[in-house]
This record gives C-alpha cells, sequence and structure tokens, in this order.
C-alpha cells in the first residue's frame, strides 16, 4: 500500500516482518460482532513503528 520504496526507506526501524499469528487476533477482533462500536481509528499494527515518530 505505501510502495517499495516507502518500505524499504523505513525498514531499519522494524526488527522483522510480523507473522500473521502475531496480527491474526487483532484482525478478526476487527471482523467480530465485538469490534461493532469500533470506527474511525487509526489502528496500526506495525510492532511500534509508529510510536517511534511520534
Amino acid at each position: 500500500m505505501l510502495g517499495q520504496e516507502r518500505v524499504q526507506a523505513n525498514a531499519h526501524w522494524m526488527k522483522r516482518p510480523a507473522l500473521a499469528d502475531e496480527i491474526a487476533g487483532l484482525v478478526l477482533f476487527l471482523c467480530s460482532e465485538d469490534a461493532r462500536w469500533v470506527n474511525g481509528v487509526d489502528l496500526p499494527i506495525d510492532g511500534g513503528l509508529a510510536a517511534t515518530y511520534t
């Protein structure tokens, strides 16, 4: 989504790419009825990458 150039530029900030089982729980939650009131929020699943910019 961000493009390969952007991914390569930010790759050094992350220790490693996420594994599917590390993000699956959150994806399942967001697809469930329990998340019916969750909307309009930016929820990065990036291992803390977004926090390095704040």
